[in-house]
C-alpha cells in the first residue's frame, strides 16, 4: 500500500498543475520562514525575548518545518507532501486549536489565527485535490 500511494504521490508530483502549486505552496512557506526569522529578530513590534517561551519554541520550530518543507516541496520529492500536511496538521492546526488560550492574547489574535486556520484549510483542500486528481 505505501508504494501505491508513493508512485501516486510520484505520479501527482509530475502533473502540471500539482509542480506549480507545490512551488506556490513553497514560496508561501519561504514567506512564513521570513515572519519567523523576523519575530526572532523583534522586527514585528514585540521584542521576541517578551513573548510567552511557547511562542518563542513555536517560532524555532516553525522556522526549521517552513524551511526544510519548502525546500523539498520545490524540488519536488514525494516525501515533502507527508511532511506539508502532517506538519500543517500537528505544528499549527492542533496547537492553534486545542491549546488556543496559549496563543490568544489579545482579541485580536484569535481573529488572527482563526484567518491563519482557514488560509492553511484552504490551501491544503487544493493541494489534496490537485494530487487526488493528478492535475
Amino acid at each position: 500500500m505505501l508504494n501505491t500511494v508513493n508512485n501516486h504521490l510520484f505520479l501527482a508530483l509530475q502533473a502540471p498543475w500539482t509542480v506549480r502549486y507545490a512551488k506556490f505552496m513553497a514560496l508561501v512557506l519561504g514567506y512564513g520562514a521570513t515572519v519567523h526569522i523576523s519575530n526572532m529578530l523583534g522586527l514585528t513590534g514585540t521584542p521576541w525575548l517578551s513573548t510567552p517561551l511557547l511562542w518563542r519554541i513555536m517560532d524555532v520550530t516553525l522556522l526549521i518545518f517552513d524551511g526544510v518543507t519548502a525546500v523539498s516541496l520545490w524540488r519536488g520529492t514525494v516525501w515533502s507532501v507527508g511532511l506539508l500536511f502532517s506538519g500543517i496538521v500537528l505544528l499549527q492546526i492542533l496547537p492553534y486549536t486545542v491549546a488556543r488560550s496559549q496563543f490568544v492574547l489579545k482579541p485580536e489574535d484569535a481573529q488572527t489565527l482563526n484567518g491563519l486556520l482557514g488560509t492553511e484549510a484552504l490551501l491544503l483542500g487544493i493541494f489534496a485535490l490537485l494530487i487526488w486528481l493528478k492535475k
